[in-house]
């Protein structure tokens, strides 16, 4: 760690977050204690000897009874070779953490790097929601900057904001609008934030255009962390599990605020077989497919007379703006079709958001439109 990080990361940290101790939980306790195998486990209120619900075919297993690691060091160091797979130019220093999804990971770093009325994060809309969510239900202000027409970063008017914050929130490939954010654009931030602030980068749709990541970036700026997710490409939304990758100076403080027992082994089960490679090797052939399938609907929803702009997609969703002043959202839940409403900036107005399902959903969703 630089001494510029070191004192980035102090001037950052509230003093109640310094002093804080990390909740001593069992597994913590037992962490790093070394010929284990014979020792009496009494230390979690746990039950030694339990009932087993259901046989291993539907789901019953022995070791459930105890509590799961504090921090599953086994997933980490999946996904850490995983990264190093897809970019083999990452930071020593850099560290990884599972977390409940990448939602937790943007509630533990307003948590840890944010003092409540004092700090403010800084987000340009139209983009993820929970950034400015997460901050409102701590009492951290937000500051906002738009996105330019083109969707890019306004680097000007982002500058003026730097002295007052904490944390920049970005997402590339961006919700809602699919679009990868200029990497100059993200290096020139990262320059003139080294002795202001963290730059958060969420990569969630990142498998859809992976040569966009910036986690190369990290050890050339430490104070940039990076946030992924295995609820997208991967297909596992249900089992909440994300990533928080940052340099160990960011780490170490977060850590502080992890709960006791963050994932769940059945979690953590799954997503291993996931970042197998075996798993790695389906979640790339069914992305495939799915941008297929993306290409095609927006070459064929494009030709609509209703249609006014089909934006480009580097992400597993489509945004669409519309003519008129009918509210194509309320007309396709109307037939059927949950489409997605995003916040309204002017950047957006007009437009809806769809999901790429199947071809058969698309296939659908397309003839719903025909039929306006």
């Amino acid at each position: 760690m630089t001494t510029g990080q070191h004192q980035l990361i102090e001037k950052l940290v509230p003093d109640s977050i310094k002093k804080l101790i990390p909740y001593q939980s069992a597994r913590r306790i037992a962490r790093g204690m070394k010929n284990t195998e014979n020792h009496v486990w009494l230390n979690a209120n746990e039950l030694e000897v339990c009932c087993q619900y259901g046989d291993e075919k539907e789901g019953g297993n022995s070791h459930y009874n105890r509590y799961p690691d504090y921090l599953p060091t086994d997933l980490a160091f999946a996904y850490w070779d995983y990264c190093k797979q897809a970019q083999p130019v990452m930071a020593d220093s850099a560290e990884i953490m599972a977390v409940r999804g990448a939602d937790e990971a943007i509630d533990l770093l307003v948590r840890t790097f944010c003092k409540p009325g004092n700090d403010q994060i800084l987000v340009c809309p139209p983009t993820y929601g929970m950034y400015e969510f997460c901050a409102d239900s701590m009492g951290v202000k937000t500051a906002v900057v738009p996105l330019t027409a083109e969707f890019q970063l306004n680097l000007i008017d982002i500058k003026k904001q730097l002295a007052e914050t904490s944390i920049v929130f970005l997402c590339s490939p961006n919700n809602p609008t699919g679009n990868v954010l200029a990497q100059q654009d993200l290096v020139d931030l990262l320059e003139c934030t080294k002795d202001e602030a963290l730059v958060v980068v969420d990569e969630a749709y990142i498998e859809f255009a992976p040569q966009s990541t910036v986690l190369h970036l990290m050890s050339q700026y430490p104070h940039l962390v990076v946030i992924r997710t295995l609820s997208k490409a991967f297909g596992l939304a249900a089992i909440r599990i994300g990533f928080l990758i940052g340099d160990q100076s960011v780490m170490s403080y977060v850590s502080r605020l992890v709960a006791p027992y963050p994932i769940a082994d059945p979690s953590a089960e799954i997503a291993l077989k996931a970042l197998s490679p075996t798993g790695r090797q389906q979640m790339a052939q069914q992305t495939s497919e799915l941008i297929e399938i993306r290409d095609w609907f927006m070459g064929e929803v494009s030709q609509l007379p209703m249609v006014e702009k089909v934006f480009p997609s580097s992400t597993n969703f489509v945004l669409i703006r519309f003519k008129g002043s009918e509210n194509f959202y309320q007309y396709l839940l109307n037939h059927g079709v949950v489409a997605r409403s995003p916040a309204q900036e002017a950047t957006v107005k007009g437009c809806v958001r769809i999901s790429i399902g199947s071809a058969e959903s698309m296939t659908k969703t397309l003839d719903v439109l025909k039929q306006y």
